[in-house]
């Protein structure tokens, strides 16, 4: 296994979103890792599932100045937002594949005998 290059994820997210606000990025980036962490209860993270933070960090970015809202409209320009703890449900198969457990919640049940 490779681990995460997190200046290459850094550089990609700054090339999309045409900025060099790297001290920023680095945040957001150390944020989304230290989450999928807790999420999915593992210490290291393959390179090859940069595209996730990749993705993760660029809506962090976006939300900004929104961080408490659901949605917002500005001049007939509506934009929602996913919660922060739902930001892997996206890729949570995948990871399920991956890892073996998921650490999104899921619909289930409990049966007291």
């Amino acid at each position: 296994m490779v681990t995460l290059d997190k200046e290459k994820v850094i550089k990609n997210v700054s090339v999309d979103l045409n900025t060099n606000d790297d001290d920023l990025l680095e945040i957001l980036l150390n944020r989304v890792i230290n989450h999928f962490k807790s999420e999915y209860g593992v210490e290291e993270i393959d390179d090859k599932l940069a595209f996730i933070f990749e993705d993760c960090v660029i809506k962090r970015f976006n939300r900004r100045g929104a961080e408490g809202a659901k949605s917002e409209s500005v001049d007939g320009h509506s934009m929602s937002y996913y919660d922060n703890e739902n930001e892997f449900k996206p890729y949570d198969d995948m990871l399920q594949r991956l890892y073996g457990t998921s650490g999104q919640a899921k619909d289930g049940e409990v049966l007291f005998i």
